[in-house]
C-alpha cells in the first residue's frame, strides 16, 4: 500500500485542469481518484495515476489506453487521454468515471454471500457480452483479470460494468509467453502461472466469478490445485453443489468446465459457455427469465 504522503488530497489540481475530489482506490502502482474538470464545467471523471512509474509501468499504463481508446462497448469504460503532469513526473490515464458499487462488495452483502440463479444470469449478461466483443477484436483482447471487484453495477441502472484492464493484452498465437503475470487467486487461471494465456484464460476468470456469485465461495486457487493433483491425484475443486445444493446439476457442470485447469478442456468461445449456462438453467423455472441467447 501506498504511504499516505504519495496520495494526492482533495483539492489538489492536476496538470493545472483535474480538480481531485475524491480517493476511489489505492494500489502498488498509486490511485484512483475522482476528478472534476475545470474546463468542462466540473464534468466528473476517474482519474487512474501512476507514481514514480518505471518503462514498465508507463508501457502498461500506454497499452491499456490505447486498447481502451478504440473500445467501443456499453459493458466497458471509455477512456479519453493519457497524459504525464510534468511538475510530479506521475503519468495520468482519464477514463469514465462510473458510479456504483463493485461486484465484490455486493456479494459480500448478500445473505449467504450467494446470489440466485436468475440474479446472476442477469448481472453477468452484459459482462460475457462485452468479453465476447473483446475476443472478437483483430486480435483479440484478453482481459486477464475477471473477477467481481473489476466489475461494477452502475448506479443509474445496476448494469454491470467491467473495468481494470492494467493486465490485458492483445493475443497472438504466434507469440505466447511464458512471464509470470499479475491474475487475482482464485480467479486467475493455471497458465497465469507459466504457459501462455489465450481467450480460454477469460473463460475462466468468467467460470470462477460465477462460481462465486453462486456458492458464496471463492474457488480454490489454480496453484492449490494443481499442487494437490500433482501430489494426491485429486482436484481441490469444491463441487458447487456441496456448496449450493440448489444449483442445477447441469449449470454447475459448465462452471466446472469454464474452471478447467487444462485449456483444451474448456470452453472454445465465450459464447459457448454462457450458451451452456443459460440453457442448463432452464432446469430450474425460476431462472428461464429475461435470457439472452447468442
Amino acid at each position: 500500500m501506498l504511504a499516505g504522503k504519495m496520495l494526492l488530497l482533495p483539492g489538489a489540481v492536476i496538470g493545472d485542469r483535474y480538480l481531485v475530489e475524491e480517493i476511489l482506490g489505492t494500489g502498488g502502482f498509486g490511485a484512483v481518484y475522482l476528478v472534476s474538470d475545470r474546463q468542462a464545467d466540473g464534468a466528473l471523471f476517474a482519474l487512474k495515476e501512476v507514481i514514480e512509474p518505471t518503462q514498465h509501468a508507463r508501457d502498461r499504463l500506454a497499452r491499456e489506453s490505447e486498447l481502451l481508446e478504440r473500445l467501443q462497448h456499453p459493458a466497458l469504460p471509455r477512456v479519453f487521454r493519457l497524459f504525464t503532469d510534468e511538475q510530479s513526473e506521475r503519468i495520468y490515464l482519464l477514463m469514465e468515471y462510473i458510479e456504483g458499487p463493485n461486484l465484490e462488495q455486493v456479494w459480500r452483502e448478500q445473505p449467504d454471500r450467494r446470489f440466485a440463479l436468475p440474479e446472476v444470469l442477469d448481472i453477468m449478461a452484459p459482462i460475457i457480452e462485452a468479453v465476447a466483443y473483446l475476443h472478437r477484436q483483430h486480435p483479440p483482447v484478453l482481459h486477464r483479470d475477471i473477477k467481481p471487484a473489476n466489475i461494477i453495477l452502475r448506479a443509474t441502472d445496476r448494469t454491470a460494468m467491467l473495468v481494470d484492464f492494467g493486465i490485458a493484452k492483445e493475443y497472438n498465437p504466434e507469440n505466447t509467453t511464458t512471464e509470470l503475470r499479475h491474475g487475482s487467486p482464485g480467479f486467475a487461471a493455471p497458465e497465469h502461472y507459466g504457459t501462455g494465456t489465450d481467450p480460454r484464460t477469460d473463460i475462466y476468470g468468467l467460470g470462477a466469478t460465477v462460481y462465486t456469485l453462486l456458492t458464496g465461495n471463492v474457488p480454490e486457487d489454480a496453484l492449490v490445485r494443481l499442487t494437490n493433483l500433482g501430489n494426491r491425484g485429486k482436484d481441490a475443486l469444491t463441487p458447487m453443489n456441496q456448496l449450493a445444493p440448489a444449483i442445477p446439476a447441469s449449470v454447475a457442470d459448465a462452471v466446472h468446465r469454464a474452471l478447467s485447469l487444462r485449456q483444451d478442456a474448456r470452453f472454445e468461445t465465450v459464447e459457448q459457455f454462457w450458451r451452456e449456462v443459460q440453457l442448463a438453467s432452464l432446469e430450474n423455472p425460476l431462472s428461464a427469465t429475461r435470457l439472452r441467447l447468442f
